[in-house]
């Protein structure tokens, strides 16, 4: 389902704001955060199918008045606060954070095609799906240890491949 994002804007920010006025300590702050929501919205719209605009608007929104809330809390304690937010870690990655990010998944991806299915079904198992190696092996009717060991050679070869190609 695809939406008009300039509808959504028209329809639905005054709404925001003022859903957000209730969370926040002032119009200015509420007025900033919907402008955040709404860039979100648009950034993700790139990224990702998103079926409810509107839902999506209202979650970013009580998220984002969450994070303000809490940082304003935290700069409640300090003389300074200029310093203090200096300091905090932005919790955003970096462009080129990104970039690495994708380029491991896609050498994980090859990495797992180089072995058979057996031991993808061990490693999709065990750290994507968080099974232990006994509820694996019960699940493939392997031993536990056969589990570990797949694991270990998948793990070995792809820290290998990752390693090669940051040099």
């Amino acid at each position: 389902m695809t939406f008009d994002l300039h509808d959504l804007f028209r329809r639905h920010s005054k709404e925001l704001t003022r859903y957000l006025r209730r969370r926040v300590p002032s119009a200015d702050v509420a007025a900033d955060l919907t402008q955040e929501a709404f860039l979100a919205l648009c950034s993700a719209r790139s990224r990702t199918s998103i079926d409810n605009g509107h839902a999506y608007l209202f979650r970013t929104a009580s998220n984002l008045a969450i994070n303000y809330n809490r940082r304003q809390r935290i700069l409640s304690f300090v003389d300074d606060p200029e310093p203090a937010l200096a300091t905090l870690a932005d919790e955003t990655p970096s462009a080129e954070q990104i970039l690495l990010s994708r380029q491991e998944l896609m050498i994980v991806y090859a990495t797992l095609k180089e072995f058979p299915p057996a031991h993808r079904a061990v490693f999709i198992l065990s750290r994507i799906d968080g099974r232990t190696f006994d509820e694996i092996g019960r699940m493939l009717d392997i031993q536990p240890r056969t589990a570990f060991g797949h694991m270990v050679r998948i793990l070995a070869r792809m820290k290998l491949r990752i390693d090669e190609a940051r040099r």
